[in-house]
């Protein structure tokens, strides 16, 4: 379902692909190729970018936020005032309450109240830094990527 919300209607790409159980309202661009998935919500009271490829997942929420190139949101995860980095994976369940840089992952479960730094893998209640991300964590982002990219063709009748 797309929405106005206080004056201001989502521009959606017409190779974005939203789902009609998804609710995207206000303040929104979605560019090509993302993928806004069943039950997830998207309020933009402030300006929220949904990059290129990126992919939000069911029951995600995402508001007043930039969700970067590549980026996937978990299933239940939350984004609140943050900006997410490319190619960045925010694991099921994680709440991201601060900025996240390129190339990193939100273990499932885990908050986030301070910035992130690129290449971080984080985890935990506050969230802390495992390791450093390796290069094979990064392919594994961008194949996850692309085989929700296909999948999600699934989601348009």
């Amino acid at each position: 379902m797309i929405r106005e919300f206080k004056g201001k209607k989502p521009i959606i790409s017409k190779n974005a692909i939203v789902d009609e159980l998804a609710l995207v309202m206000g303040n929104v661009l979605i560019k090509d190729n993302a993928s806004i998935w069943p039950h997830a919500v998207i309020r933009g009271e402030e300006q929220i970018i949904i990059e290129e490829n990126a992919a939000i997942l069911e029951k995600a929420f995402v508001e007043s936020a930039k969700i970067g190139k590549n980026s996937i949101i978990s299933h239940g995860a939350i984004v609140h005032k943050a900006k997410i980095g490319r190619n960045v994976l925010v694991g099921i369940g994680a709440i991201v309450l601060a900025n996240v840089e390129d190339y990193c992952i939100i273990a499932a479960g885990s908050v986030v109240t301070k910035e992130v730094k690129e290449y971080s893998f984080m985890a935990g209640i506050p969230a802390k830094i495992i390791r450093k991300i390796e290069e094979n964590d990064i392919e594994k982002i961008k194949k996850i990527s692309l085989e929700l990219r296909e999948k999600a063709k699934y989601l348009i009748k």
